[in-house]
């Protein structure tokens, strides 16, 4: 049928059109392996630091006023 026909090619002419921005991110290709090792560095190391760092400043430093963020 002619709608097949034309469905088919705009199928076909969509996945041309959008194959380059597969895997990119702002048109840069993503580096699955370094996304990897970062996710695992954020999630091992640098999250619990930050917890434990963050909780030790509210400890010493107790208050939302101006003078305890200065």
């Amino acid at each position: 049928k002619k709608e097949d026909l034309s469905e088919e090619i705009q199928h076909d002419v969509g996945s041309v059109a959008t194959a380059p921005s597969k895997n990119t991110f702002f048109g840069a290709e993503l580096d699955w392996g370094r996304c990897a090792r970062f996710t695992l560095i954020g999630t091992v190391f640098v999250a619990p630091v930050l917890h434990y760092w963050y909780g030790f400043l509210l400890r010493k430093l107790p208050g939302t006023g101006i003078s305890t963020i200065v």
